[in-house]
């Protein structure tokens, strides 16, 4: 079982930013020795890294990353009746698949709820011709970059995990990549996002979002603005992650590795907050990829309950809906008890 593990104050100020280390693809798709070296020593002491996507193999990807970001903010700026169209009623399907809107999750302030609205785009769709799962009809104009954004995305998801299962010594079913297979349904989604800015939000919505780990096993995000933090590798302080430029993606490890590999990959916390002094003033966007394990997939939680992937998935997701002295009574939210990482207006600068 994974150990519970301390975290930073409620009320510890947030400054400084983050030495992530920078991973390159090209080198990870040679097979190169020493930079599947690096990536399992990011993998399993920050949990964060940069992707550095420089190589003629991810021409076609970065292209889709813009078409889609193009896309996000053309659909956010509809008004609410029309997106709330996209809407899925069924719980199961709602986590992975139409519009969700803002302030339906517990916030990052103190009584307040969560400021980031967003479309969730399923992988099975692209991935699996047999889903019963329907595309959004709100995204039907991009579907062919978001199916080229899903397929290369699980392509490079899976390609990190496979070095990892080998720096890790797995062999045969064991491997990682053997429980993220295309072919078997998963909740792995695209899942594009919209932060407004504090001024148009609703007077009980915080900007930004909450504290958390991830879900699931990789995740592969693209951002336009600041914000974005994340808790040092000793567990003591908030550090800023700037966003990704150029051909870099900001990719991170979720809860599902860490409890397959008993702790030896860290899934890292992580929030978004207002960085008044380097955020633009404009909304901000972000388009991300969530690889995560097929739907029968098992492990272990922190507190010893054994789950499969779409039931973690689906409870954990419940959980951020929860007021914050709920989320504080269990590890679930953010892999700590007593803690859900609230920061006040003022001081995320």
């Amino acid at each position: 079982m994974s150990h519970i593990k301390s975290a930073p104050s409620e009320d510890s100020t947030p400054g400084g930013i983050a030495d992530l280390p920078v991973i390159i693809f090209s080198k990870l798709l040679n097979n190169d020795t020493e930079e599947s070296s690096k990536l399992f020593s990011a993998c399993s002491g920050w949990g964060f890294f940069y992707l550095d996507l420089a190589s003629s193999e991810a021409d076609s990807y970065r292209a889709s990353v813009n078409n889609l970001k193009d896309f996000a903010v053309e659909y956010f700026s509809r008004p609410l009746e029309e997106k709330l169209t996209d809407v899925n009623e069924a719980w199961e399907t709602f986590n992975v698949c139409g519009y969700k809107p803002r302030s339906l999750d517990t916030g990052n302030v103190q009584g307040k709820k969560d400021g980031c609205e967003g479309l969730r785009l399923p992988a099975d769709v692209f991935l699996l011709p047999e889903s019963e799962l329907r595309f959004p009809l709100g995204a039907e104009a991009s579907r062919q970059s978001v199916g080229s954004f899903i397929e290369q995305s699980h392509a490079i998801g899976t390609l990190i995990l496979s070095r990892l299962s080998t720096s890790l010594g797995l062999q045969g079913p064991a491997r990682l990549e053997n429980s993220h297979r295309p072919d078997r349904p998963s909740t792995s989604s695209a899942v594009l996002q919209h932060y407004a800015i504090e001024a148009n939000l609703p007077a009980d919505t915080s900007s930004g979002h909450f504290t958390h780990t991830d879900t699931g096993s990789v995740t592969i995000l693209f951002n336009t603005e600041w914000g974005l933090q994340v808790c040092s590798p000793d567990g003591e302080e908030w550090q800023y992650v700037p966003p990704a430029k150029g051909t870099r993606a900001i990719v991170n490890m979720g809860d599902t590795v860490k409890f397959l590999t008993d702790g030896r990959l860290k899934s890292c916390l992580h929030r978004v907050v207002p960085c008044h002094d380097r955020w633009s003033g404009g909304p901000r966007y972000a388009t991300i990829f969530f690889l995560r394990a097929n739907n029968e997939v098992e492990f272990e939680d922190l507190e010893g309950q054994r789950w499969n992937a779409r039931d973690w998935l689906n409870r954990k997701f419940l959980n951020y809906r929860s007021p914050h002295k709920v989320q504080k009574l269990s590890p679930m939210a953010t892999g700590r008890v007593g803690f859900v990482g609230l920061w006040e207006t003022g001081t995320a600068t």
